[in-house]
């Protein structure tokens, strides 16, 4: 089974979903480091066997789960890994390896990238525009 990460050529995909629950898709093949680094920051696998699929516990607190977000993302980036986040998840600075990008962005960037990669998808809102890839110059920690 595909997840988003593996849909848009990333190591991990942290979104908030429309049920609220903030999610972390690992590419299927992604190495045991990633998983730990998720399990560290309070998220918790879907399946037990293995999954690509994170989730933060509903007990954290709402304002808690974008700094659960956002240090994940930190520490995946500065481990090398290329992470995409929702800009609504986002916490201070992230890194340079993280796609700053709302999932219906990348999505429709997606389609005209890949055009057959993407032929499930969700439609995109009419007047979103596909912002560029939100990355600083400098650390400014």
């Amino acid at each position: 089974m595909r997840t988003l990460a593996d849909a848009f050529g990333t190591d991990v995909e942290i979104v908030r979903r429309s049920d609220a629950v903030v999610r972390a898709y690992c590419r299927t093949d992604a190495p045991e480091q990633i998983h730990d680094v998720l399990r560290q920051c309070g998220f918790t696998a879907s399946d037990s066997h293995g999954s690509c699929c994170y989730h933060l516990p509903p007990d954290i607190p709402g304002a808690d789960q974008p700094a659960a977000a956002s240090t994940a993302a930190a520490m995946l980036d500065d481990a090398g890994y290329l992470v995409g986040i929702d800009p609504h998840l986002v916490v201070g600075y992230v890194g340079q390896n993280c796609i700053v990008q709302a999932e219906e962005q990348r999505l429709a960037a997606t389609r005209r990238t890949f055009p057959s990669a993407t032929a499930k998808a969700a439609p995109v809102q009419v007047g979103t525009p596909a912002a560029a890839l939100v990355r600083p110059a400098a650390r400014t920690r």
